[in-house]
């Protein structure tokens, strides 16, 4: 089995993406002279399953890149997170956290005049009794800008979550097609003392696009940091 179609993205693409999946450190691949993938090496930590590993790395590329890839190409080495001195070994403890859970409580929008403001509540916590965070963004009065509204409000209460540890934005709100229903795909850009990183998160929308935006950007780091679903 070969990839469904070829695309113009290049190795980096599907290096970035396979890097956004938990608990994965790095990626390599190697392709033949016509460009086709042969092989793909990743490095992650233990403690996941190496058959759902290499299951997100296919469905992350199908769906980011729109190429399905042959699971037989695909090779996991599975190696202890290193231990790391200071802050950063802080860093590196919250970047790899594993024990957060995601809830989407609640959504505003309000209009006034030609300016609008969303509102939006999210519950982090790891099973109950979590703590309520809640985000603002303001902007144009206009139907085509209020989903990405609730979209930066939604980056903006896990950015009060994150602290000064973090720093977290809202790339972009794209609407895509994918099995005959509309989803919601967002980029968010995470910055840490350890670098930075693009991450990724899809909903269907199941009857209100306002909150598949929303939880699309819950989707992007619950998909990164956290082993439970939103």
């Amino acid at each position: 089995m070969t990839e469904s179609r070829k695309t113009e993205a290049g190795s980096e693409d599907y290096e970035r993406v396979i890097c956004q999946i938990k608990g994965v450190l790095g990626a390599r691949l190697v392709t033949d002279t016509g460009g086709n993938i042969s092989e793909i090496h990743i490095m992650a930590v233990s403690g996941r399953s190496p058959k759902q590993i290499v299951r997100d790395v296919e469905s992350a590329i199908l769906v980011q890149l729109g190429v399905a890839v042959d699971h037989k190409k695909i090779s996991i080495v599975q190696v202890e997170a290193p231990a790391l001195p200071g802050e950063v070994a802080e860093d590196r403890a919250m970047y790899m956290t594993t024990n957060c859970r995601l809830h989407l409580i609640s959504i505003n929008l309000f209009t006034r005049g030609p300016e609008a403001e969303a509102t939006v509540e999210v519950e982090v916590g790891s099973g109950g009794g979590g703590t309520v965070y809640q985000g603002h963004a303001c902007g144009p009065n206009a139907p085509e800008h209020s989903l990405r509204l609730v979209a930066a409000a939604t980056v903006n209460a896990l950015a009060k979550y994150c602290g000064s540890n973090w720093s977290l934005a809202l790339e972009d709100l794209a609407w895509v097609e994918v099995a005959h229903r509309r989803a919601a795909l967002c980029a968010l850009l995470l910055a840490t003392s350890l670098g930075s990183e693009y991450l990724v998160g899809v909903t269907l929308v199941e009857g209100d696009e306002r909150q598949a935006a929303a939880r699309a950007v819950l989707q992007a780091l619950a998909c990164r940091f956290c082993n439970q679903g939103i």
